[in-house]
């Protein structure tokens, strides 16, 4: 089989609304994205959530770190990350190989025995390790994503019944994972709590100007408290899951919006373009402009 490499160069992005697919009820769920990366040059998507959409993320070449929920997992070829909606994930690709990957964005979910939106739940492991299973997701993603770069409308249809099969596939192995953990209120610990709280604010805020000091106050706990168990939970300390954050919502807009590196760069916390510029090339390998014509 032809590697998708060899026919997709670049980063390739293709997007959908609900009206390309005349033929789907209000309640079914949709493509909202079909997206190839060749991430030979290390500008992976850093950490980054959906509104709007769950994602099923394939590794087709390579292994790295996944981050989803501020659980980190090692990936390799083949694997399957599933990310829930509004679900913080983030990559840390191994830069020694060639690494590549195929996404697609999901709307509208309400799967059975799942919360709008998900497609694992909480308490399950969101990693599929290589299987048959996962082979034949891969396969049909790789038609959604040539159906895609065709151009040809009259491939939506088909487009959206490969991603219901998807959508199948991933129900069943899901099922057969078994039932989640039992949530225990008293099993999260204080500091897993003040944790998700402090994500959760961060989240809300990264635009501001927020420091670890003023954090710690808001949450009235030490710098040094808050410092150390925000490592121990989320494996980032905490100006790099701040940086990160704002790194993913910048990588965001200059996909999807038309506006200035520089407004860009004050919405998501930057207040020197110049500065955003050089930090946004040391982290994710490419400058914004290069990045934006890339992914657009």
């Amino acid at each position: 089989m032809q590697k998708a490499s060899e026919i997709f160069r670049g980063s390739p992005l293709f997007a959908f609304e609900h009206s390309d697919f005349p033929e789907i009820g209000e309640e079914e769920p949709w493509l909202l994205h079909v997206a190839y990366a060749d991430w030979t040059s290390g500008h992976n998507h850093v950490m980054h959530r959906h509104e709007d959409r769950a994602e099923v993320f394939i590794l087709l070449h390579g292994s790295g770190l996944y981050t989803v929920g501020g659980r980190m997992y090692n990936i390799s070829a083949g694997d399957i990350v599933l990310c829930d909606r509004l679900v913080m994930h983030d990559e840390f690709p191994a830069k020694s190989e060639l690494y590549d990957t195929l996404t697609l964005g999901i709307a509208n979910l309400h799967l059975p025995d799942q919360g709008e939106g998900d497609l694992v739940g909480a308490g399950r492991s969101p990693v599929f390790r290589r299987s048959d299973g996962t082979e034949q997701i891969r396969n049909y993603a790789l038609d959604i994503l040539r159906v895609a770069a065709s151009g040809s409308g009259e491939g939506n249809m088909f487009c959206h019944y490969m991603t219901r099969a998807i959508l199948e596939l991933i129900g069943i192995m899901v099922r057969e994972a078994g039932q989640p953990e039992e949530g225990d209120d008293a099993s999260e610990s204080r500091a897993a709590r003040l944790c998700r709280e402090v994500e959760n604010y961060l989240i809300e805020h990264f635009m501001e100007d927020i420091t670890l000091e003023d954090t710690a106050r808001r949450f009235f706990v030490s710098p040094w408290y808050l410092s150390h168990v925000f490592k121990e939970e989320t494996t980032y300390n905490f100006k790099q899951y701040l940086l990160r954050l704002r790194l993913g919502e910048a990588q965001m807009r200059l996909t999807i919006s038309d506006d200035s590196i520089a407004h860009i760069a004050m919405c998501c916390g930057f207040h020197d373009p110049a500065y955003f510029s050089r930090l946004f090339t040391r982290h994710i390998g490419v400058s914004p402009l290069k990045y934006r014509k890339m992914r657009s």
